[in-house]
């Protein structure tokens, strides 16, 4: 066992991503251990039943042998991040690993553009919230909460 397994393990079975381009350089020292010993970290975690995923710059788990259940709920899971995506994409094309924006910049955005104002209608009224403010503080809590964003700056609000 690797000096940051246990550390690696803790972050990836809560469904979080290890980026190679994170503010936290904690996170940062994890990636760049497991991208030089990734045999032995795939070897090991592969005994456990989970499978390290390579992204293009991130790591992750993927679970082999799950039943249909449990990928029917990723799968749910995984078409409401792409909807997210899609939201964010459709905010900014440049939208990707590294971008950075501000909350208040995005709630004007949301104010100013048909598009996104219908994208939001469809993606979060379902899940009860009304207001902009309330739409983008939902949207940044399941970001940061997977591991997606990160908050640079709490003065200005800049993810």
């Amino acid at each position: 066992m690797r000096n940051n397994t246990q550390r690696i393990y803790e972050r990836l079975s809560r469904g979080e991503f290890l980026s190679v381009d994170s503010t936290d350089t904690s996170i940062r020292h994890l990636y760049e251990d497991i991208e030089e010993n990734v045999e032995d970290y795939a070897d090991y975690f592969k005994e456990i039943g989970l499978q390290l995923e390579c992204g293009n710059g991130y790591f992750y788990f993927s679970r082999t042998g799950e039943g249909k259940q449990a990928i029917e709920q990723k799968l749910d899971s995984f078409s409401k991040w792409l909807d997210y995506l899609d939201f964010l994409k459709c905010y900014n094309q440049s939208f990707t690993a590294g971008y950075q924006f501000r909350k208040s910049h995005l709630i004007e955005q949301i104010s100013l553009d048909i598009e996104l104002k219908e994208k939001v209608c469809y993606l979060f009224k379902k899940y009860g919230v009304g207001s902009n403010i309330e739409i983008v503080n939902k949207l940044l809590q399941e970001m940061l909460n997977m591991g997606f964003a990160e908050c640079i700056s709490e003065q200005d609000e800049t993810y």
